[in-house]
């Protein structure tokens, strides 16, 4: 909603009070959604550059090269607000939304990635909220023919209220093949295809700027339904327009509809635009105009086309039963122009529209630190083992396969690494053995203690799961989901997260090529508490593959191999899976972000891959070394000894060791036959690193110092951690 300041200065710029049309117009792209007003000011922090960023921030994705000419495209979008209220259609339409980001660069999608937070899954209404989203998660990529390979999930009390729905989409495009979000000059037309225009959606924008509430299920008209088979065809059909040379611009109607969409793609070029009304194809009777351009109904693009290319292109969307319709012209005046019966019904300078809202300049305080707690000596081996057992089936540490099952992983047979190993991988069919790895991954905890550091180890995390594969990582996309940011603690951890992930960007020199801000991720309960979610950058990113046929897994392969650690392992518990156990509350500080000690690794580990070293690789992050060795024994037919006596770092304790969540590690398999050749390499690099355990010909079990893990235990207790809740 408008407030009082900028509805003053709108009118003031305009000359007079404004009319529902008008408010309907600068509500939406005013809104913080659009206009990004509490946040863009702190984007200059982020790398955005790099030699192989080919179109960054500030269309629908980022494109990235990876060579002869071909780019991959990346886009990640929140979709927050409508999955709480209604998670089937609101996860569905994120799904959609985000597919549409990419097809609108000229980009095949080829996968997509969800990050997923939940609250306590023992809950009636957080249940109900997973299967909703997992089940629209689904329907929507399974019938759109793209396959969903990767994610992660978090169960937090934070997100009980809140519940977090983040999407990912990759898609490839040569460069010769490449479409604009803009207009390119004057007199072009805009196409208007795909579905009709409904009541879904309207206030989509606004609804996601600002608090929930008790109230909120009266906005689910804000919530748009979606079609994937439309979807699909608009797929193909875009591919047509391509393929024929066909279109100059192009650009989806996400949130804020045809306004959003036709002044956005004028602004950047300094042009204006001229919407026919009345030739929009609408599905209700009676919308009124302003209902009409804000609409977010889905699965509709907008193309700009030169007009001896008009004949063609409707002929093309026609045969694909897409109702394209003339719906306005490319004008040369600073102008939005609406125009209804041969009447001009709204005239608004389109500059002032677009980018005319004002920066807003809010406070920010660091929130109040929550007293820290000892941690208990535990020496019993047994009583360590039932503490690691119940670590393992917490929901967010246990088998995600109830989740996974329910997403077609191999439609388009380029699929390599499927979901629940270390990251995505996935062939790009027309480079030779060339793919890309692909994770998306947040620590809340961590964010929680301390944003900046916070933040930068999430990103980190991610970094690791894409190095285990033997990838090199080349861009970056990010969703920063945050609280209310007109209150001053809410704030402070947006300000500190963006510091922090913007760092680690330029201490990687990995560029920043797209994103997104999802705000007021708080609820209002019925007695006026306020609830707000954990912060929550989710980061996603891409990395190359040279030689698929060399890919990593995080799975034993071979008996009588080594097993190294790469890193220290110091006495970082807070903000981890065994502090929540014990305490069922974060306190204290975190683990430090180290980017030496991270870069170290990095280099170590695709040194060792590159030199065919490696046999199997994980990194350690979520419940430390324990959550990242069981995760390599339980696909395998091995079993593991591990003597933690040689690991290196400040642990002292067998507690510490096991659950320790340090960055900067990672698991390695060598054959031991070329124990020799790695240390050399390890001791050349100047890298910390322990031979710690061997893989068994003789047992499958799991066999730390002296406690004894069976195999089956595991497995039971990890398949059932989460599925016990849902079915």
């Amino acid at each position: 909603m408008l407030t009082d300041k900028e509805t003053e200065l709108i009118e003031q710029k305009l000359g007079h009070k404004m009319t529902p049309l008008e408010n309907a117009l600068f509500d939406a792209m005013w809104s913080e959604h659009i206009s990004y007003k509490s946040s863009r000011k702190w984007f200059s922090y982020f790398n955005t550059e790099g030699d192989n960023v080919y179109l960054g921030i500030g269309e629908g994705a980022g494109l990235i090269e990876i060579g002869e000419g071909w780019l991959v495209g990346l886009g990640l979008e929140s979709h927050n607000h409508p999955s709480a209220i209604d998670p089937f259609n609101g996860a569905a339409t994120g799904i959609g939304g985000i597919i549409r980001d990419i097809i609108s660069q000229g980009c095949h999608p080829i996968a997509l990635l969800d990050s997923l937070h939940f609250g306590n899954p023992q809950t009636k209404h957080t249940q109900h909220l997973i299967e909703g989203v997992v089940r629209g998660i689904s329907s929507y990529g399974n019938c759109v023919g793209i396959p969903t390979i990767g994610g992660e999930i978090e169960f937090h009390e934070n997100f009980e209220t809140n519940c977090l729905v983040n999407a990912m989409c990759v898609g490839i495009v040569h460069k010769d093949r490449v479409v604009r979000s803009r207009a390119q000059k004057a007199d072009q037309l805009l196409i208007l295809f795909g579905a009709t225009t409904g009541r879904d959606g309207i206030g989509g924008v606004s609804f996601a700027s600002e608090d929930l509430s008790s109230k909120s299920y009266e906005d689910r008209p804000a919530v748009q339904i979606g079609n994937p088979l439309i979807e699909k065809i608009l797929i193909d059909a875009i591919k047509d327009l391509i393929d024929e040379n066909l279109i100059a611009g192009l650009q989806d109607l996400g949130g804020g509809g045809l306004t959003c969409a036709s002044s956005e793609m004028v602004t950047q070029v300094n042009l204006g635009v001229e919407i026919y009304l009345d030739n929009i194809p609408l599905r209700e009777q009676g919308m009124k105009p302003w209902e009409i351009m804000i609409s977010e109904s889905q699965e509709r693009m907008l193309a700009i086309v030169d007009e001896n290319k008009m004949d063609k292109v409707i002929h093309i969307l026609e045969s694909h039963e897409l109702e394209p319709r003339l719906v306005g012209k490319v004008i040369n005046e600073n102008e939005f122009k609406i125009i209804s019966q041969e009447r001009i019904i709204a005239n608004i300078p389109v500059s002032f529209l677009v980018k005319g809202v004002p920066m807003i300049e809010r406070s920010f305080t660091k929130p109040e630190e929550i007293p820290e707690e000892t941690f208990p000596v535990i020496a019993d081996n047994e009583e360590l083992k039932t503490i690691a057992l119940k670590i393992l089936e917490l929901p967010s540490n246990a088998s995600k396969q109830w989740i996974y099952q329910q997403y077609d992983q191999t439609v388009q047979a380029n699929t390599i690494n499927q979901a629940g190993l270390n990251a995505a991988v996935i062939r790009i069919p027309q480079l030779q053995n060339k793919g890309i790895a692909i994770s998306i991954d947040t620590n809340s905890s961590f964010c929680f203690l301390d944003p900046r550091s916070g933040s930068a180890n999430s990103a980190a995390e991610c970094l690791r799961n894409i190095v285990s594969t033997g990838a090199t990582p080349i861009g970056l996309v990010d969703c920063l989901n945050f609280g209310n940011p007109e209150k001053p603690d809410s704030y402070w951890q947006f300000v500190e997260a963006v510091q922090g992930l913007g760092q680690f960007t330029h201490d990687f020199k990995i560029p920043v090529v797209g994103g997104n801000v999802s705000l007021y991720n708080e609820t209002i309960d019925r007695d006026g508490k306020r609830l707000k979610i954990n912060p929550t950058p989710v980061i996603g990113i891409v990395g190359e593959i040279e030689k698929l046929d060399h890919t990593l897994k995080n799975i034993i392969i071979q008996p009588n191999s080594s097993i190294y650690i790469i890193g220290n392992t110091n006495v970082d518990l807070c903000g981890t899976e065994v502090q929540k156990h014990f305490f069922n509350k974060l306190f204290g500080n975190p683990p430090d972000y180290n980017a030496n000690a991270e870069r170290k690794s990095m280099n170590t580990i695709l040194q060792l891959h590159k030199e065919n070293l490696i046999l199997s690789c994980n990194d350690i992050s979520q419940g430390g070394l324990f959550i990242s060795i069981v995760e390599m024994i339980l696909p395998s037919n091995y079993g593991v000894t591990l003597n933690l006596n040689n690991l290196p770092g400040d642990s002292t304790q067998l507690l510490e060791k096991l659950f320790s969540e340090t960055g900067a590690r990672y698991l390695i398999e060598i054959d031991s036959n070329r124990d020799i050749e790695v240390q050399t390499i390890l001791q050349a690099n100047n890298v910390v690193h322990g031979k710690i355990g061997e893989v068994s010909s003789m047992h499958t079990n799991l066999i730390i110092d002296e406690i004894i893990f069976e195999k089956l235990e595991l497995l039971r207790r990890w398949e059932e951690g989460l599925t016990k809740y849902m079915i």
